[in-house]
């Protein structure tokens, strides 16, 4: 049997030592994430964590040969670009802490984009020249104005789960748009023994308080809709029963203190509206007539219109 590189072994010693004292273990995906930014994510962490990337069959050992418990459940996150991270931190702390140093980066082509993609419309920085046709190569609708390109049109470069070209990619690097969010995966951890997933892991005080507030809305409602009473929607159901009260007293006729005002506003906006009626009958065109007898039906028609707006103030208070 061959005998490992010394290399491998000091390493797999090294890693396994690190993972028996800490607290918390962790399997953590760091694709796309370029030598430069891993260096600084490193250097923000140091201190709090340690950050070991490896090949995953040397991880694999060293959480064998470290006996930590549970250590068997985060033999499935060991598969593509991966890390160990080792810290004495509550894993949600952790995994908080890691998603602080996720940040934009440029597309190089071969990425999925993670939403759409969208180009609004814009003036760019660019003059007329070889850019125009690498724009429309893309499908990007341009002009030229002031001597500069101009996006024309607000447009869908990349859907949701598409793949980026590299001719597309060149387009957006250009005009400073950074589809992709590169940073720390945390895939899984073990605390105490205990195997901690993703979706465990996102929990965080923020997230619980989101979700109770949005259990507490939609209990509101549901007590209202059903008339459940408890002491949270009384004031809702007061404003409702009054609300309810003051219709029916208006289809009712009821006039007491509590409504008086809503009949005097009912039959002034009612009065407009008759008024507004009659107006309009006055205006109509007549059968043109001699002046004088013109003149002479003036005081009938006034009497009438007086009639009308009495008959109907008094079909409004009965």
């Amino acid at each position: 049997m061959r005998k490992p590189a010394q290399w491998k072994v000091e390493l797999v010693d090294d890693l396994s030592d690190r993972l028996s004292k800490s607290k918390v273990s962790a399997i953590v995906g760091i694709k796309g994430i370029s030598n430069n930014q891993l260096q600084k994510i490193r250097r923000d962490l140091r201190g709090e964590m340690e950050l070991k990337v490896t090949r995953g069959t040397l991880i694999w050992k060293a959480l064998e040969k470290s006996g930590v418990k549970g250590f068997e459940n985060l033999r499935e996150l060991i598969s593509g670009q991966v890390a160990i991270l080792t810290t004495d931190r509550s894993p949600n702390a952790t995994f908080e802490k890691l998603s602080k140093t996720k940040q934009k980066s440029p597309a190089k082509g071969g990425e999925v984009a993670e939403d759409d993609i969208v180009v609004e419309a814009s003036e760019t920085s660019f003059p007329p020249g070889p850019m125009v046709s690498e724009f429309q190569k893309v499908g990007l609708q341009t002009a030229i104005e002031k001597g500069k390109i101009v996006i024309k049109k607000d447009s869908v470069l990349v859907k949701k789960g598409e793949t980026i070209s590299k001719e597309k990619a060149g387009v957006l690097k250009k005009l400073e748009i950074f589809p992709l969010t590169v940073g720390i995966d945390m895939k899984g951890a073990l605390y105490e023994g205990i195997f901690f997933d993703e979706s465990a892991l996102s929990i965080t005080p923020s997230s619980v308080l989101q979700d109770v507030s949005r259990a507490l809305v939609t209990a509101k409602k549901l007590a209202l809709a059903s008339k459940f009473i408890v002491p949270e929607i009384v004031p809702e159901l007061l404003v409702m029963a009054r609300i309810n009260a003051e219709s029916l007293a208006i289809a009712a006729g009821v006039v007491d203190e509590g409504s008086i005002e809503l009949f005097i506003l009912k039959a002034i906006k009612d009065a407009a509206a008759l008024s507004s009626v009659v107006s309009t009958g006055e205006d109509a065109p007549e059968k043109a007539e001699e002046p004088k007898a013109k003149k002479d039906r003036e005081p009938e028609k006034k009497e009438n219109m007086d009639d009308q707006i009495s008959e109907g103030l008094g079909a409004l208070f009965g």
